[in-house]
């Protein structure tokens, strides 16, 4: 009779064990993610995959934050010995929008929606040697992950790319021309 007390007793342990293993995969399944709220919480940064000089390689980064200020701006290249290889000053062409309470809420749903944390970090297509490249961050109040590469092929990821460039895309290509012109004077010299 003990033997079989002690099967039982084991077996409820299992199907208790199993259970609350499948009450933390459900909660770790949610979609839902806590954006903050005082900063950006997506940055989208672009820039060339292929050979080329720093007009090739600055980088385009554009950033969406919950009142719904867009920026779109470059930020200067240091080396890692931490040598400045691309200046850029406080008078750089940028782009400063507001977009609707709606539009940052569908932005928002589409990271959630491709589940985002969940994207491989490396969304490189090594099939294509040159190209475009592109890192998406995502700010959540307790984490924040960084998911990029050239090429990418990634749907959900591709996705995300898509709705935040959406939001600038009617002003980007001027400002890209005028940024170009821009750091080629300040950098000219270099």
């Amino acid at each position: 009779m003990e033997i079989h007390l002690e099967r039982g007793s084991n077996l409820r342990k299992v199907i208790s064990s199993v259970f609350i293993i499948f009450v933390l995969f459900l909660i770790g399944c949610s979609n839902d993610i806590d954006f903050v709220e005082e900063e950006p919480f997506v940055k989208l940064e672009l820039y060339s995959a292929s050979e080329g000089t720093y007009l090739d390689h600055y980088p385009r980064i554009i950033t969406v934050a919950n009142d719904g200020s867009v920026h779109v701006f470059t930020e200067e290249i240091v080396s890692e010995y931490g040598v400045v290889e691309m200046k850029v000053e406080d008078d750089a062409p940028t782009i400063n929008k507001e977009i609707s309470a709606e539009k940052v809420k569908e932005i928002q749903q589409v990271i959630e929606d491709n589940r985002f944390f969940s994207i491989p970090e490396d969304v490189t297509d090594h099939r294509v040697m040159d190209g475009e490249g592109s890192k998406i961050t995502v700010y959540d109040k307790e984490q924040k992950k960084t998911v990029g590469g050239a090429n990418s092929s990634n749907e959900k990821y591709n996705a995300i790319k898509d709705i935040i460039f959406d939001q600038v895309r009617d002003e980007y290509y001027d400002w890209k021309e005028e940024t170009e012109d821009y750091l080629y004077k300040l950098n000219e010299d270099s």
